[in-house]
């Protein structure tokens, strides 16, 4: 791995390793009889003499280092690796015998040749005194560059194990970029005529991608696209996939795209379209500017910009059923590379820079709700791209393991962090759209259209239940009419019989006559009571079936009044943890103040107690008993034993009282909520107050999150939130950014937030939405738009608990 580094930084664009485990050393000069052998050549800059004798024959000593510390980069703008003069000792657990050939890039026809033995080390007493061959002659090849020949492995049996190699590579894949894109440094490697080729191994993988996202910062777009094929929106539950695979069969997807893109009314990704590539299904995408984005972070009022960077990552799949069965033999393979490949790594010019396993906590990001569709950190592969170039503000910490944290990485990361959000955002609307789709196909075959209401199916329902109950009637009397005209035939039949016994007809006994007509008559009979029997059956089943969907009718309105109960009550316990958590932040708040002061008071006791100090501090435990307080009864009226109270509120007088709450709270951020009265005429209404005071509280959080963003970023000085009361409504807005464009349409849908990640559920304005429903009201947000062209204003329609 030193030696790999070593020709990274003298400009190489490829490195050569051969491992030979059974021959003699072939290519070097002065040692043939040595076992085993290890070859690096690449094409770099090579050697001189006096970077031979500084560099590799003295041990400590490094150029490097003080090209590092200047900042200087490479010819080819690379940051050099090493630096410690110490990575050429590791050559001594490889082999005995070491041979150099380099040729410098100052000097392409001059060749110089360097051969030392470890074993000579411990037969002399000092270091100088080991023997070293030098020789200068012309070059033997031509073109730049250096090999490298250590022979007398002292370890072969391990380069002939298939579990050493399996780490080899996988550590150069960590290490050198095995992505085709952003490489300008490759590394070939060969044992014992075996090639293991790097890039090769990882495309393979990536051929069985399902998902694949496109990513790239230009300085100041950041742009994201995204292709998924149709075989990833597969449920997972065996019918369902069946289902699915028999719709998609017909029309290769088209009816699933149409629902996607016009029918299901979730928020739907922007250029969301169908993939003009056949292995694809859909494609997708966004952008936006780095300033346009809140919570960046900024230097002297400027955006401290990360440079220009791009990148890919592909979700793979780990069952066997969706790979391809000419790229792997065995499914146990398969996963190895995906597991030794697993993560998004960062490489600069092609190589790596060691960030953690899931740096950008994808894992942490689909343990949460929100992102149950998201990228999993154990079937993704992907890599950033940067470039000694273009990003020199990301700076690498000493040991390369990660980057040192400043405003620019923190925006780079920030950055990322976005495109984590939209692949959530993405895939959880695919699959969410997926599941409602499916569901809207079964509910057609079970002949319910998918925009009908619980109410609605339930009336259909009545309405069968009716019509049962109204055929029966009707078949029971169609039985005794058939019953009672069967009987009148019979004995008409008998009479006539009777008195044709009497006559003679055409000298035939009359009974005769009829004998024919007598015989249709009685299947006629026979029929009518077969259908009396049959008829009875039905009227018995009808019955039956009427009773029993009038049973299920009810069954299924006990069910639905439970199942509103149970949400609505989710809904408050979700809305009032939120509330809490702003209460418990408050209390660690005021709880710090007392512990400061009580800490201040004490150093004063031990020195001389003084009256003033004890007064000063009784004060204080008053003022934060008396805000604990306020904070508490804030929160009182939301308490469940309070919650199904109702009562009169006069809204302008409630918001004003609110406003005062939240003024005190907010001044020190410099943040303040002022309330106008949009119409000549007040109101009130007719709810529990508990439950009107969290909708509000998750409107003012929203708004202090994002205007203490923008006071931060330096994009305004001062934050003000504005409650307008207008008959029968309530607006709330804020000068801030506004909502970003991206997220207009699914605002109030769970787990939509673009906040930062782990500073965000994308519950706040759902639970809003779900509370006021609850109370027969509603939220929108308006189409006005702010100077930066946002929507920004939130209505709450409070016409549903006007009045009594």
């Amino acid at each position: 791995m030193e030696l790999v580094k070593n020709s990274y930084d003298a400009d190489a664009t490829w490195v050569k390793v051969t491992i030979d485990t059974r021959a003699g050393n072939s290519w070097g000069r002065s040692y043939p009889t040595a076992r085993g052998a290890i070859l690096v050549e690449d094409n770099g800059h090579g050697m001189d003499q006096p970077t031979i004798e500084r560099g590799w024959l003295t041990i400590a000593n490094s150029p490097k280092r003080e090209q590092k510390a200047a900042g200087r980069t490479t010819a080819r703008g690379r940051t050099p690796i090493g630096d410690k003069g110490l990575g050429r000792l590791g050559s001594q657990r490889l082999a005995h015998n070491v041979e150099i050939i380099t040729r410098p890039r100052s000097q392409p026809k001059t060749e110089h040749y360097v051969a030392f033995s470890w074993a000579d080390f411990r037969k002399t007493a000092s270091i100088p005194e080991v023997p070293v061959a030098w020789q200068q002659s012309g070059a033997s090849r031509n073109g730049h560059g250096t090999e490298l020949i250590l022979s007398g492995l002292r370890e072969p049996k391990m380069w002939q194990n298939e579990k050493y190699l399996q780490d080899l590579q996988r550590k150069l894949s960590g290490m050198i970029s095995p992505f085709e894109e952003t490489r300008d440094f490759r590394v070939h490697l060969e044992v014992d005529g075996k090639r293991i080729e790097l890039a090769e191994i990882a495309e393979r993988v990536r051929e069985t991608a399902l998902l694949r996202y496109t990513f790239g910062f230009d300085g100041e777009v950041f742009r994201i696209s995204g292709v998924v094929r149709l075989t990833y929106l597969q449920p997972n539950a065996k019918n369902d996939r069946l289902f699915f695979q028999s719709l998609c069969r017909r029309d290769g997807g088209k009816a699933l795209y149409d629902f996607l893109v016009s029918k299901y009314r979730k928020r739907r990704p922007p250029r969301f379209q169908l993939s003009k590539r056949p292995e694809w299904f859909i494609e997708f995408g966004t952008q936006q500017t780095l300033d346009d984005l809140g919570g960046v972070r900024r230097m002297d009022n400027l955006v401290a910009n990360p440079g220009p960077f791009r990148g890919e990552v592909d979700a793979v799949s780990l069952d066997s059923s969706d790979l391809k069965s000419e790229v792997f033999q065995r499914k146990s393979d398969y996963r190895r590379l995906v597991r030794e490949l697993a993560g998004i790594r960062v490489y600069r010019d092609g190589f790596g820079i060691r960030v953690g396993d899931d740096w950008l906590g994808l894992g942490k990001q689909w343990t949460r709700g929100s992102s149950y569709y998201g990228l999993r950190p154990g079937n993704v592969l992907g890599y950033v791209a940067l470039s000694a170039r273009d990003n020199p503000r990301l700076v690498e910490t000493t040991s390369r393991e990660g980057f040192q944290v400043t405003p620019h990485y923190e925006n780079f990361f920030f950055l990322l962090s976005k495109f984590v959000q939209f692949t959530d955002h993405a895939q959880g609307y695919l699959r969410r759209g997926v599941l409602q789709f499916l569901k809207e196909q079964h509910d057609r075959h079970a002949g319910v259209e998918p925009e009908e209401t619980h109410s609605q199916v339930t009336q259909r329902i009545d309405d069968v239940a009716q019509s049962l109950a109204s055929l029966r009637l009707k078949v029971q009397g169609q039985v005794g009419s058939l019953l009672r005209v069967a009987d009148e035939a019979s004995k008409t039949l008998d009479e006539i019989c009777h008195e044709l016994d009497r006559i003679n007809y055409k000298g035939r006994a009359a009974s005769s006559v009829v004998a024919d007509h007598e015989g249709q008559l009685r299947v006629v009979s026979t029929a009518a009571a077969e259908t009396d029997k049959m008829l009875h059956e039905v009227s018995a089943v009808l019955g039956a079936r009427s009773a029993d969907l009038n049973s299920m009718r009810e069954v299924l309105d006990r069910r639905w009044e439970t199942l509103n109960d149970e949400v609505s009550a989710l809904f408050e316990s979700i809305s009032l943890g939120l509330t809490v958590e702003v209460l418990v932040h408050e209390i660690h708040n005021i709880a710090d103040r007392l512990a400061r002061k009580s800490s201040a008071l004490l150093r004063n006791v031990n020195r001389s107690v003084r009256k003033a100090s004890i007064i000063t501090y009784i004060e204080h435990v008053r003022s934060s008993i008396a805000a604990m307080r306020k904070q508490l009864a804030h929160l009182s009226p939301s308490l469940r034993y309070l919650r199904e109270q109702r009562e009169r509120i006069d809204v302008l007088a409630w918001a004003k009282e609110l406003a005062t709450f939240y003024n005190e709270k907010l001044s020190g951020k410099g943040i303040e909520v002022v309330v106008v009265q949009g119409g000549a005429a007040e109101f009130a209404v007719k709810m529990n107050k508990g439950k009107l005071t969290q909708i509000i509280d998750n409107l003012v959080l929203n708004a202090e999150y994002w205007l203490s963003e923008a006071i931060r970023a330096g994009s305004i000085k001062k934050g003000k939130i504005t409650i307008v009361v207008h008959s029968p409504a309530v607006q709330v807005m804020d000068n801030g950014r506004g909502v970003e464009e991206s997220v207009e349409e699914s605002l109030f849908d769970p787990f939509v937030t673009t906040k930062r990640v782990g500073e965000g559920r994308g519950l706040g304005l759902f639970v809003v939405r779900q509370l006021l429903d609850s109370e027969s009201c509603g939220i929108v947000l308006l189409p006005d738009r702010n100077s930066r062209g946002r929507r920004y204003i939130f209505e709450l329609d409070l016409s549903g608990a006007v009045g009594e």
